[in-house]
Formats: C-alpha cells, structure tokens, sequence
C-alpha cells in the first residue's frame, strides 16, 4: 500500500496554501448540526463564497430551524438562496429535509450524531437527498477529518489516478485508501492540501502532471510517459 511521505507536506504546503479556502463559513454552521446539514446541502455544485451568501440570505429571511423552514414558503426559500444556483432543487431539498428532521428525530440531529459513527451515518442517510458524502461532512465536523475522509469528485479522481484505489473503487474503498496513505501524523491540513492538488494540478481533464509534486509516485503519470 503506497504511503505519501511526510516530506511532500511542505511541498504541497508551499504550491497549495495560497489556495487554502478565503471564505470564512458562519461560525453557527460548525455549532449547530441542523445549520450545517443546511449549509452543506447549499454548498452542492456552487462556489464556497456563493454558498456563504446564499446561507446569509436564508438566514436573513428564515430562522434556521427545522420547524420554520419545514412550514416555509418555497418560493421564499427560493429568493432567500437565489445566490447560490440551482435554487429550485436546493429549496426543495431545503424544506423536505426539515420536515424530515421533524418526523425522524424530532427536530434534533445532535441526538444522531452522538451515536457510534456507522449507526448515526445509516441515521443520516435515511433523510432525503443524503447520501454516504453529506452525511459524512456531518461526522467529520464532529470526529474530524482524521477519522471521517470525506472523498468528493476530486478525491475520488486522484485516488485512483495514483492508484491507491481501483478505477472500480466505492466510496468506503477510497475512503479507507485515502486515510492510509495521508501523513496524518502532519496534522489535518494535509487533507485539504491533498483536495487542492487535486482540484488545481489533477483536474478531469488535461492534468498538469508536469507540475505535480508527487507524479513521481503515480500510476497515471507513469502510464503516461510509457505512451
């Protein structure tokens, strides 16, 4: 099993740290569950700056709770996000997820998350529209990334270009693959330098290989020059 040497930290610290994200999240949204399953759900498809944006619209017009969202007007959802895109399936969401966390836990996430983690990550999931990745940025907002590697498009990407996944890989595979080979002993940052390797120099189409600090230690880029 490959492991990335501690000594690419400052390597990737020094390419990747002036991309380290400029928006600062409402601190309520790391506090309160409900608000982060919330902003989490705006975050989908759309810039960290107009996901903030749109949050601060809701809350402006909306107190986030599950019982005022649950009974609010769509269309007022709707205006309140407009920011953040794809408003339409987000206010939908929105309202079906509150009434949900009403019906299934009583207005009150916190109560799952305290559950051993793969009990409260089957909780999570059965709510509307969450699947294994939002239920897991739930989890890692409350064990860290350490424990919960939440693997989204571009960790899926980089995993299996390395080749420390399978290209037939699922998201537990990957997942466990991503937290082996990580230097956590570098502390939790190396997880969002590794995301933005990925998202700036591993991109879906046309990567920079040339440019990447680790291609030395990937399949891709070997494949690659054998061709």
């Amino acid at each position: 099993m490959k492991k990335l040497d501690p000594k690419y930290v400052p390597i990737l610290e020094e390419k990747y740290g002036r991309y380290w994200w400029p928006v600062e999240y409402p601190e309520e949204t790391a506090k309160d569950p409900f608000k982060n399953l919330i902003i989490t759900v705006l975050s989908q498809n759309t810039s960290e700056i107009n996901c903030v944006r749109a949050y601060k619209g809701l809350a402006a017009k909306f107190t986030i709770e599950p019982e005022v969202l649950a009974s609010a007007n769509i269309n007022a959802i709707k205006n309140a996000i407009r920011s953040g895109g794809l408003y339409n399936v987000k206010s939908k969401r929105i309202k079906e997820l509150s009434k949900a966390v009403l019906q299934k836990f009583k207005g009150d996430i916190s109560t799952i998350l305290a559950l051993p983690k793969e009990e409260a990550r089957k909780k999570l999931m059965e709510l509307p529209g969450i699947g294994k990745k939002t239920a897991d940025v739930l989890l890692a907002n409350r064990y860290s990334y350490t424990e919960i590697m939440v693997v989204d498009t571009h960790m899926d990407r980089i995993a299996k270009r390395i080749g420390i996944a399978k290209p037939n890989a699922k998201y537990e595979e990957i997942q466990n693959a991503l937290k082996q080979f990580l230097p956590w002993q570098s502390g939790e940052r190396i997880g969002g330098l590794f995301w933005l390797l990925a998202k700036y120099t591993c991109k879906a189409q046309n990567p920079k290989c040339v440019e990447c600090p680790i291609n030395c230690i990937c399949d891709y880029e070997s494949r690659a020059k054998r061709k």
